[in-house]
């Protein structure tokens, strides 16, 4: 083709110098711009035959001019324009459909992405550019469609790279709902909102995965999902809580009402009842925070109820136990000892002896009445020493207790003395 366009090219000097006055030249500058034309149009792609015809019949030109074939060269040189438009003809309507489709297909890319929401101007000018190419085309001009085309896919190249900006902050996203799961997995999940979490775990795991493919709208719909599941495992997990918490206020209030000394207690159990109820109509409304919370507002009455019940009803049994202390004798030297070593004692729940402090002091001092020494060791957890809970961890201090030698007497008259109690 160098070889046609030099010819050309001297062809047009002769011409413009009066030494060829019947060349053919603007014949062959035709057929030339014809070519160039059909190229631009993507003819080799769409019309290859009457591309090359073209370019064929116009090198034939150049031929037949040597042979000083002057008629011949500019049928030739017509021939090869009349070729280069069968290839323009073929190629416009195919290139412009391609282009409409690549259009098309760019506005699929950024949906993918996210691009209305996060480049959302970008988006709305590449979908409207897209929009017209199509009906430019529907309408057969093809060349201004092919130039829309162009220009949409130029706007959605703009909100693609908008949208693929906001990648990692959707990881940054994704990192805090792993957080959250693992968060609700601890906090008994497991044991009241295992499928929830299992599908939330499935569901982080795909919206990372279409991150990864920058496919940011499904990555978002996964992470919606992930979070209805967290959410669902949320309420799940203050469901059975507060079931649980409601139960136990139910069982704790039979405990207390049943026992003998109730009737002394009558207004603190019309109290509890009362929360119970209240805690229950909350649990059927699914309002299950302020039901937990409720249903434990009455265990705490009645906890404090059933100590100051258990305190009432043992009083006799520590003072005979005191009684029988009395009298024991002994005639031995004064002797100081330790008792016992530090130790630690965990709160146990046991609803028919019920820890509480005069009880524990029974249990690791021997004497009910040394309660006091735990309570001031602990004076951090126990706010009021009538209420203590299961799980609570004491310190127990070692008690130093000094013996006198007295003479075991049951009469009162005998040297005016009373047994020595344990020093507190």
């Amino acid at each position: 083709m160098k070889h046609i366009m030099y010819y050309i090219i001297v062809l047009s000097i002769a011409f413009a110098m009066g030494c060829a006055s019947d060349l053919p030249i603007r014949d062959m500058s035709k057929a030339r711009y014809g070519i160039t034309e059909a190229e631009e149009v993507k003819a080799p792609q769409y019309a290859p035959d009457e591309l090359e015809k073209a370019k064929q019949y116009l090198y034939d030109t150049h031929t037949l001019l040597k042979e000083d074939k002057t008629k011949d060269a500019q049928k030739k040189s017509v021939e090869s324009y009349e070729q280069s438009q069968k290839a323009i003809e073929k190629s416009l309507p195919l290139y412009s459909s391609d282009m409409v489709t690549q259009a098309k297909n760019s506005i699929s890319e950024i949906e993918m992405l996210n691009a209305r929401e996060f480049a959302p101007a970008e988006y709305a000018q590449a979908v409207a550019l897209a929009t017209e190419s199509s009906d430019l085309h529907n309408k057969t001009n093809y060349r201004e469609s092919i130039q829309k085309s162009r220009e949409a896919i130029t706007s959605a190249n703009d909100a693609k790279v908008k949208s693929i900006a906001m990648i990692p902050q959707l990881k940054e996203q994704l990192v805090a709902l792993e957080k959250e799961r693992d968060e609700l997995s601890n906090n008994r999940g497991d044991e009241f909102a295992k499928q929830q979490l299992q599908d939330a775990s499935a569901k982080i795991s795909e919206a990372n995965t279409k991150l990864d493919e920058q496919n940011i709208t499904a990555s978002i719909d996964a992470m919606q999902q992930a979070k209805e599941s967290l959410l669902a495992a949320k309420v799940a997990i203050d469901k059975g809580n507060a079931l649980e918490s409601l139960e136990a206020a139910k069982s704790l209030y039979q405990e207390v009402s049943q026992r003998e000394t109730a009737q002394d207690f009558s207004e603190q159990l019309t109290q509890a009842e009362g929360l119970i109820k209240t805690s229950e109509d909350k649990f059927k409304a699914e309002q299950y925070p302020e039901s937990y919370d409720t249903s434990q507002q009455a265990t705490n009455i009645l906890n404090t109820m059933l100590i100051a019940m258990e305190k009432k009803e043992e009083a006799i049994a520590i003072q005979e136990e005191g009684e029988e202390t009395k009298q024991e004798t002994t005639t031995a030297t004064t002797t100081k000892e330790v008792t016992q070593q530090q130790k630690d004692y965990i709160v146990q729940y046991n609803p028919k002896a019920r820890d509480c402090l005069w009880r524990i002091a029974m249990k690791v001092y021997n004497n009910a009445r040394l309660w006091p020494l735990i309570y001031i060791a602990n004076k951090d957890q126990i706010k009021d020493p009538d209420l203590i809970f299961p799980g609570q961890r004491f310190v127990i201090p070692p008690m130093e207790k000094e013996k006198q030698p007295i003479e075991e007497s049951q009469s009162k008259t005998m040297d005016d003395k009373k047994p020595q109690d344990v020093k507190e």
